[in-house]
């Protein structure tokens, strides 16, 4: 799963011109696993909160995002990372209801 990830950020950050950002390809990747298999040991759905599944999809869904960015908007290794974030808030943080879960 991780090397999937990898070569398909990798491969996307190699094309950028600007900047060699392929480096962060595999600590994006790992983080995000580290982040998604942590959501779904702790954060069990109940009846309340049904909606807590997650699967591989969303953890995919963390990766397109990154995918979607034009290469004259990733300026630099900071632009990445913070755009790692937004997609991981915005897969994972927004689906929590509680700010305890958050």
């Amino acid at each position: 799963m991780e090397t999937i990830f990898t070569q398909i950020l990798k491969g996307f950050l190699d094309e950028n011109p600007e900047e060699n950002l392929s480096d962060n390809a595999e600590p994006i990747v790992k983080a995000s696993v580290e982040t998604y298999l942590r959501i779904c040991n702790e954060l069990l759905p109940t009846p309340m909160k049904s909606h807590y599944t997650f699967n591989l999809r969303d953890l995919s869904k963390v990766i397109q995002g990154i995918l979607q960015i034009s290469y004259e908007s990733l300026e630099d290794r900071h632009t990445l990372i913070l755009l790692w974030l937004h997609e991981s808030c915005r897969i994972f943080r927004d689906r929590l209801v509680d700010n305890e879960d958050k």
